[in-house]
């Protein structure tokens, strides 16, 4: 199969996993928009205290009770935006022949890392879960299925990024969110500015990281 074809035929099982199976994949999102809460919290300073995923959302809590402009903005942004911004990296990763292996590895770092902070049933069962189907295609599979289950995992971080938006809508509509809320008391904007932000910056990254994937050479 050529690149494009590879491209193309990937990002159709990942919107089939995106968006007619989310309510069986969600979880997956979930773990990429904490593990950005926590990531760009803790590289601006935060210490995180713990982080709970559910099948529909999560939680990502801090030791600190008083968080200064730079971290909230951070961390607070880095939630919705986590998926996309990984799912972009992954994508990046690949067209510069940083081999497939080597993006489900660290994928499978960043996975570890968040282990250690998760404190809810769900998240303990999810995260592993997740992690060990990651490292047997790593580990145990072959060059060809690494490099497939690796084009599907970044498309999915992708179109999952934008997936979560209309729920993020929802929400917002029926009273409060929290994401959007403590950015909005941080900088003074409104809650509806950063619903929009997200849905941009999420089908922004969707539409780069896919030209990437689609115009690029396969990995050697």
């Amino acid at each position: 199969m050529d690149g494009p074809g590879l491209a193309w035929t990937t990002a159709v099982l990942a919107f089939v996993a995106a968006v007619p199976l989310w309510r069986f994949t969600t979880h997956a999102i979930t773990i990429a928009h904490e593990g950005g809460h926590a990531m760009f919290g803790a590289l601006t300073g935060l210490f995180v205290k713990k982080i709970t995923v559910e099948r529909g959302g999560g939680s990502t809590s801090f030791r600190q009770e008083k968080w200064g402009f730079v971290p909230t903005l951070a961390a607070g942004l880095a939630g919705y935006l986590g998926p996309s911004i990984f799912g972009l990296a992954g994508a990046w990763m690949l067209v510069h022949d940083i081999s497939p292996r080597s993006v489900l590895l660290m994928t499978l770092v960043l996975m570890a890392m968040l282990l250690v902070m998760v404190r809810n049933f769900f998240g303990f069962l999810a995260v592993p879960l997740t992690g060990a189907m990651v490292w047997a295609v790593a580990m145990r599979a072959s060059e060809d299925v690494q490099l497939v289950f690796t084009y599907i995992w970044v498309w999915f971080l992708l179109m999952g990024g934008t997936r979560q938006i209309p729920e993020l809508f929802s929400v917002w509509k029926g009273g409060g969110e929290p994401d959007t809320g403590v950015l909005a008391k941080a900088t003074g904007l409104s809650t509806a500015f950063f619903v929009a932000f997200f849905w941009l910056g999420s089908m922004a990254a969707l539409i780069y990281g896919g030209v990437l994937l689609l115009r690029n050479p396969l990995p050697t």
